[in-house]
């Protein structure tokens, strides 16, 4: 019944984040945040420590903070406050009906479903004008490397006499998020130290960048030899499509490369090995 209740509560939430997905593409992976948190839970499925026999009144208070954040979030129209109101809902259910313990097990699922929220409007402009900037830097950098005679001025970059403008939309904002979310899972499913971890949550910032300028240069390379607007227009959209699973196989690179190179300690027990070598005498 409480589950209904929260369903049919948050509903305009959830439809509000439906449509920020389906027409933002910095967020159109909100779609499947939900799946990979389940997943997370299954991935640790083997680590839950059980459901407690009674219900644990302490979740209330999570449930109240739930409440208050989302009565904030409308009266002063923080959409995104509405919906981060979601994690400390979720969480104190869960510290309600299965006990605190349940609810350790299940933490890093439940903060990821943080990442179904759209980042505040002003937050969101700040960090993509940062990005652009950032992102015009080290392209045009790039586009000299390879040859050409880049030249910039503002968000835009000149090659030759090609104009070639760094949107919001080519800020990099939804390559960022999308790295960040799957670092996340990756650091919540891997069984590895918190330092480990966060190595791969500080990958994701270089990564994003050059992966980002990466594609700004491809498209500058590529509008040199193709000068049409419907060959330019399928080099903008393809390039943005393959960054993804790039950017996603070098995170992937940086964690198996830090995996190799810092291997646990096995550790053996000594008496094994003389109960070994007793047995073999």
């Amino acid at each position: 019944m409480l589950v209904v209740v929260t369903l049919y509560a948050f509903w305009p939430t959830f439809r509000w984040l439906e449509q920020a997905w389906d027409r933002e593409p910095d967020y159109s992976h909100g779609y499947i945040v939900v799946p990979l948190s389940l997943l997370i839970l299954w991935m640790r499925w083997e680590t839950f420590p059980g459901i407690q026999a009674q219900v644990d009144w302490r979740g209330v208070s999570l449930i109240l903070v739930a409440v208050a954040m989302r009565v904030v979030g409308r009266l002063a129209y923080m959409d995104f406050f509405d919906g981060w109101s979601l994690v400390p809902l979720v969480a104190g259910i869960v510290w309600l009906l299965l006990g605190w313990p349940a609810l350790r097990w299940a933490a890093p699922a439940i903060v990821f479903l943080i990442m179904l929220v759209p980042l505040p409007y002003r937050a969101e402009t700040m960090l993509s004008w940062k990005l652009q900037g950032v992102a015009t830097a080290i392209s045009t950098g790039m586009l000299r490397i390879v040859g050409l005679p880049a030249v910039s001025e503002g968000h835009t970059i000149w090659v030759n006499d090609s104009q070639l403008m760094v949107e919001r939309a080519c800020s990099g904002m939804r390559i960022f998020v999308g790295m960040f979310a799957l670092a996340f899972f990756w650091a919540a499913t891997v069984k590895r130290s918190w330092l480990d971890r966060l190595v791969i949550f500080a990958a994701v910032i270089p990564m994003a960048l050059f992966v980002n300028a990466l594609r700004i240069t491809a498209t500058g390379v590529l509008y040199q030899w193709f000068e049409t607007p419907g060959a330019r227009h399928v080099i903008h959209d393809w390039s943005g499509y393959l960054m993804i699973p790039v950017a996603a196989a070098l995170l992937w690179c940086v964690k198996i490369y830090w995996e190799h190179l810092y291997r646990p300690l096995e550790i053996h027990d000594p008496t094994e090995r003389v109960r070994a070598a007793t047995e073999g005498a």
